[in-house]
């Protein structure tokens, strides 16, 4: 299938692992020219070297931390000297500190405010005029299924990840009139670090092993299994492309069916 992107340039954050990078490498396999970002400079330097000698497509890495302005403002810079202008952003951040009500900081709300919703709005503004000027783009977010089906243990995902797939929302009725297409997508459990650092901490939570919360997350997915990244990295690929060409402000859950609501 042509997916009518080769020699677009991309944006993926926080791709030094993860289902960023794997959202990167299936990008770069089509022949995109993808910028990644990361706070960790070791692990993004790994990761450009890995996707470039992968795909043969352009990889540009720039160290960034997401929830300052700045460093999101020489971020984008950096992209459009070296690449162009950005036709393709994927946001994406790490997840937010796990805990309820009265476990989570003021700080901790005032950081997973920052970096997983004011990230995306400052990202999204930068790189929309470019979009308008060519009559093309595409914005995906990534978020997590806790952003329709809450958990009070995972507090802070559930309020800030709501809120990233209400905005994208509503600003994709204007953007659409330039062919500036957005959607959000909400991930399940996935295979990633991620999921196994909350899987430690709900086994030290419940007093459990390891290998019986790990199972308790399975449980709770019809499809038996969890995720793979290449999987998430898939939809985002076919989101992106001209087969999607009359589709936007979708909210899409890849969870194994985890989600009770329709």
């Amino acid at each position: 299938m042509e997916l009518g992107i080769k020699n677009r340039t991309a944006l993926v954050c926080a791709a030094s692992s993860g289902i960023g990078k794997a959202i990167a490498r299936s990008l770069a396999s089509e022949g995109v020219r993808v910028a990644i970002c990361s706070r960790n400079e070791k692990n993004l330097r790994i990761a450009q070297e890995a996707l470039q000698a992968e795909s043969g497509s352009q990889i540009v890495s720039v160290v960034a931390d997401l929830s300052l302005k700045s460093d999101i403002d020489r971020l984008v810079e950096t992209v459009q000297t070296e690449l162009g202008s950005i036709e393709i952003l994927v946001n994406n951040v790490g997840g937010p500190a796990p805990g309820g009500l009265m476990e989570l900081s003021e700080e901790e709300w005032s950081e997973a405010w920052q970096l997983s919703l004011m990230s995306v709005v400052r990202l999204t503004k930068a790189v929309v005029p470019g979009m308008i000027e060519q009559q093309w783009g595409r914005i995906v977010a990534i978020a997590s299924s806790t952003a329709k089906q809450p958990r009070e243990e995972l507090l802070l995902s559930s309020t800030i990840r709501a809120s990233v797939a209400a905005f994208n929302k509503a600003i994709s009725a204007r953007l659409a009139l330039h062919n500036i297409l957005i959607h959000t997508v909400s991930p399940g459990p996935i295979a990633t670090e991620r999921v196994r650092k909350l899987t430690e901490d709900m086994a030290v939570t419940k007093n459990i092993s390891f290998e019986q919360a790990q199972q308790y997350l399975v449980d709770e997915l019809p499809m038996g299994r969890m995720g793979k990244p290449e999987e998430v990295a898939s939809l985002v690929t076919y989101l992106v492309s001209q087969q999607s060409s009359f589709m936007t402000g979708n909210f899409m859950a890849i969870d194994g069916g985890q989600l009770k609501t329709w």
